[in-house]
């Protein structure tokens, strides 16, 4: 098993982004236009409520890919996926849960949860650790068996 780099972990979170801000950007303002149109004055309390809940929509509906996909559309695009650290079998809901959470603290740090990937020797972000999770490679030819971790950061495989 290998481990997936800072630098390929980084051009998934790139792509997810992008998937985010448009998300974001076509997320209608729903009730908010009556009150832009009628009374400008007194939307700013409405808008700044409709932006926080805006925010979060990419980070839930990541949580739910997680879950179903055991990865987020970046990731799977270059062919990484998210398991369990101990097992390496699929993350369970609670551990996608947990990783969400993670992503909202490594968020509200500025990213430095993030950066803890390049010192981690298996390449462990905050939100990692937070749900016991690993990142690998998943273009990685099959083998049979599943492959022993070692918490030395060298894995075998059978």
């Amino acid at each position: 098993m290998q481990y997936a780099t800072y630098s390929r972990r980084a051009r998934a979170l790139f792509i997810d982004s992008i998937w985010w801000t448009v998300l974001v950007l076509f997320v209608p303002l729903g009730p908010l236009t009556e009150d832009l149109l009628s009374a400008p004055a007194r939307a700013g309390p409405s808008i700044l409520l409709w932006s926080a809940v805006a925010q979060c929509i990419p980070v839930v509906v990541t949580g739910v890919m997680w879950t179903i996909w055991g990865t987020s559309p970046g990731k799977r695009a270059l062919g990484l996926r998210i398991v369990d650290a101990d097992t390496a079998e699929p993350m369970t809901a609670r551990q996608a849960a947990m990783r969400t959470l993670g992503y909202l603290v490594c968020f509200a740090t500025c990213g430095a949860g993030f950066l803890w990937v390049l010192f981690n020797p298996r390449g462990q972000g905050l939100h990692d650790l937070m749900a016991n999770t690993v990142v690998i490679d998943g273009k990685l030819p099959k083998t049979r068996g599943r492959p022993q971790l070692r918490h030395d950061g060298h894995d075998e495989l059978p």
